[in-house]
Protein backbone atom coordinates (compact mmCIF):
# COMPACT_ATOMS: atom_id res chain seq x y z
CA UNK A 1 0.00 0.00 0.00
CA UNK A 2 2.89 2.32 0.79
CA UNK A 3 4.43 1.93 -2.67
CA UNK A 4 1.02 2.04 -4.42
CA UNK A 5 0.17 5.44 -2.94
CA UNK A 6 3.73 6.76 -2.46
CA UNK A 7 3.33 7.12 1.31
CA UNK A 8 6.29 8.09 3.46
CA UNK A 9 8.00 5.41 5.52
CA UNK A 10 7.95 7.32 8.82
CA UNK A 11 8.45 7.28 11.79
CA UNK A 12 9.69 3.70 11.29
CA UNK A 13 9.41 1.04 8.62
CA UNK A 14 6.32 -1.13 8.24
CA UNK A 15 7.92 -4.25 9.70
CA UNK A 16 8.72 -2.50 12.99
CA UNK A 17 5.29 -0.88 13.14
CA UNK A 18 3.42 -4.17 12.61
CA UNK A 19 5.69 -5.98 15.07
CA UNK A 20 5.34 -3.41 17.87
CA UNK A 21 1.67 -2.54 17.45
CA UNK A 22 -0.16 -4.55 14.82
CA UNK A 23 -3.58 -3.18 15.82
CA UNK A 24 -2.39 0.43 15.35
CA UNK A 25 -0.86 -0.37 11.96
CA UNK A 26 -4.02 -2.07 10.72
CA UNK A 27 -6.17 0.84 11.92
CA UNK A 28 -3.97 3.30 10.02
CA UNK A 29 -4.18 1.20 6.86
CA UNK A 30 -7.96 0.93 7.22
CA UNK A 31 -8.34 4.71 7.58
CA UNK A 32 -6.04 5.35 4.61
CA UNK A 33 -8.08 3.08 2.33
CA UNK A 34 -11.39 4.45 3.59
CA UNK A 35 -10.20 8.03 2.94
CA UNK A 36 -9.31 7.00 -0.61
CA UNK A 37 -12.88 5.82 -1.31
CA UNK A 38 -12.71 2.09 -0.63
CA UNK A 39 -15.75 0.32 0.86
CA UNK A 40 -14.32 -2.29 3.23
CA UNK A 41 -17.52 -4.35 3.23
CA UNK A 42 -17.01 -5.09 -0.50
CA UNK A 43 -13.49 -6.48 -0.18
CA UNK A 44 -10.73 -6.06 -2.75
CA UNK A 45 -12.55 -7.69 -5.68
CA UNK A 46 -15.77 -5.82 -4.95
CA UNK A 47 -13.95 -2.49 -4.91
CA UNK A 48 -12.16 -3.32 -8.15
CA UNK A 49 -15.47 -4.26 -9.82
CA UNK A 50 -17.12 -1.09 -8.51
CA UNK A 51 -14.25 0.97 -9.88
CA UNK A 52 -14.56 -0.64 -13.32
CA UNK A 53 -18.37 -0.37 -13.41
CA UNK A 54 -18.34 3.29 -12.53
CA UNK A 55 -15.49 4.01 -14.92
CA UNK A 56 -13.79 5.97 -12.17
CA UNK A 57 -10.21 5.92 -11.07
CA UNK A 58 -9.70 5.45 -7.36
CA UNK A 59 -8.06 8.53 -5.86
CA UNK A 60 -4.29 8.34 -5.77
CA UNK A 61 -1.61 10.13 -3.84
CA UNK A 62 -1.02 13.75 -4.81
CA UNK A 63 2.00 14.52 -6.97
CA UNK A 64 4.70 16.23 -4.95
CA UNK A 65 7.11 18.67 -6.52
CA UNK A 66 10.76 17.97 -5.75
CA UNK A 67 13.35 20.46 -4.64
CA UNK A 68 13.34 23.25 -2.11
CA UNK A 69 11.31 26.39 -2.56
CA UNK A 70 11.29 29.67 -0.71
Amino acid sequence: MRSEYMLEDRPCNDCCLHFCCEACALCQEYRELKNRGFDMSLGLHGNMARQQNQGLQMPSAPVMESGMKR
